[in-house]
């Protein structure tokens, strides 16, 4: 019997609290004013561009069609270089085969019908499976400098287009069949035969004793290019700081005076120094903490990649230019172009105008740098064309003028110098020459050669 009453007591007791707890429920009101300040240390983080794949930052420096001897430079602009990008992906390559290098060398003597694709530094090769659509699950070449597409002399038994991969540093070379026929080819030299200009080869620093031999192309006529001006706007350093900060709560913000502020959580440290009406800079630090053993570690292209990715850092067309790995430090810099051509110098004289730049040390990335403006969408001046002189006009002007000579020099492009003041910016082209490492612009403005032409009129 006192079983019996415990039982019913508890079934009661239960019985109330679920009468109980509905009622709760249904009358419930939440304290708006209590969540609004439990919110107040709610971020929105603004947006600040977009994110690239590693295709979309590996960028040709210079497109050329070669007919024999005769050799023409497809000029930039126009999305011409992208387009051949999205060529390139539709391409089915299959198995690769080890060519003889002493017959298909880069030379001055070396001559072929085809299509060249020349990087600014080589390219690894397990990164030409974003770059086509490559069947071969083991890539054999290690790098690849410049890709070529020429006719297939036995055609009737293989594919009408084969492709070399050339590795200049270890001095291979690799040849596969293609999906793509030399109609295709014959396309793009159709598409692109108002923007070739001719060239020729020219090795400046010849490498003794190897058939490999780091032939450059120059000018031989003049080259008529765009100037462009556009609006810009300053990037928000607080969409910065909110992003790169894990706690953005925890960071205090420090005027420095004059010309510059710091962002600091304690550990972290983004500094915005101001250049007055040209712009300003971000230079983001945070020290190197090493977790465990450093194995298997992103080459250092693809880690800034995904760094940038991840703040959705690119803004305007930056591109792969140079990178770096050491026992000390990995680094990686990505150029500005425009018009499809390089920005190699400015007003600032200072490359962190133009650049991105991300260092890496033991297994995370400790410094990136950038400028802190985006240009609009669309120039609202490109009908000003500016006639650039060839190539022997440019090696005749450092001999006379320069401090250096051709002997210093590793080579020789076409580059903007940009000039930004306030919202705008102006990019005009020029020759720069490499000299130990380093882009110097050839003032050659004032010259008979280089002649002005307004609003496109020739």
């Amino acid at each position: 019997m006192i079983i019996e009453n415990i039982k019913t007591a508890i079934l009661w007791v239960l019985i109330l609290s679920s009468i109980a707890l509905t009622w709760l429920i249904w009358t419930y009101q939440p304290d708006y004013a209590e969540l609004q300040e439990a919110g107040e240390g709610y971020v929105e983080i603004e947006e600040i561009g977009d994110t690239q794949n590693l295709s979309q930052v590996i960028h040709p420096t210079k497109v050329l069609i070669h007919n024999d001897e005769n050799i023409s430079l497809v000029n930039p602009g126009n999305d011409r270089y992208e387009e051949l990008d999205e060529l390139l992906a539709s391409i089915e390559i299959d198995y690769m085969y080890q060519k003889d290098s002493a017959k298909h060398a880069p030379s001055l003597d070396r001559f072929y019908s085809g299509v060249e694709i020349v990087y600014s530094q080589a390219i690894k090769g397990e990164w030409l499976e974003e770059l086509f659509s490559v069947e071969e699950e083991n890539i054999p070449i290690e790098l690849v400098d410049r890709i070529i597409f020429l006719e297939n002399p036995s055609s009737s038994i293989g594919s009408e287009v084969l492709v070399q991969f050339v590795d200049s540093e270890n001095e291979y070379i690799y040849e596969s069949e293609t999906s793509i026929s030399v109609s295709q080819m014959e396309e793009f030299y159709d598409d692109t035969e108002d923007s070739q200009t001719p060239v020729e080869k020219r090795v400046f620093r010849e490498r003794e004793e190897s058939y490999f031999q780091p032939v450059r192309y120059v000018t031989t006529e003049p080259i008529t290019l765009k100037t462009f001006t556009y609006e810009s706007r300053d990037l928000s350093s607080q969409a910065f700081s909110d992003i790169l900060f894990s706690d953005p709560e925890f960071v205090r913000r420090y005027p420095q005076g004059g010309q510059e502020e710091t962002f600091t959580d304690g550990n972290r440290m983004m500094t915005i120094q101001e250049t007055g009406s040209s712009g300003s800079i971000l230079q983001f630090d945070r020290p190197s903490v090493r977790v465990g053993e450093i194995v298997n570690l992103d080459p250092i292209l693809e880690a800034g990649l995904d760094f940038v990715n991840g703040h959705s850092g690119w803004t305007d067309h930056y591109y792969a230019d140079k990178w770096s790995e050491t026992d000390l430090q990995d680094d990686v810099t990505f150029r500005l172009h425009v018009g499809g051509v390089p920005v190699f110098g400015s007003n600032m004289n200072d490359e962190r105008f133009h650049t991105i730049e991300v260092k890496r040390r033991e297994n995370q990335v400790t410094e990136y740098t950038r400028p802190m403006f985006q240009l609009e969408d669309e120039p609202f001046d490109k009908d000003t064309k500016v006639r650039i002189p060839p190539f022997e006009v440019v090696e005749q002007h450092i001999e006379e003028n320069e401090l250096f000579n051709m002997d210093a020099v590793d080579d020789i492009r076409i580059g903007h110098n940009m000039e930004r003041e306030r919202s705008f910016a102006t990019f005009e082209p020029f020759w720069y020459a490499k000299v130990r490492g380093r882009w110097v612009q050839l003032d050659i403005s004032f010259e008979a050669d280089r002649e002005v032409i307004e609003s496109g009129l020739e």
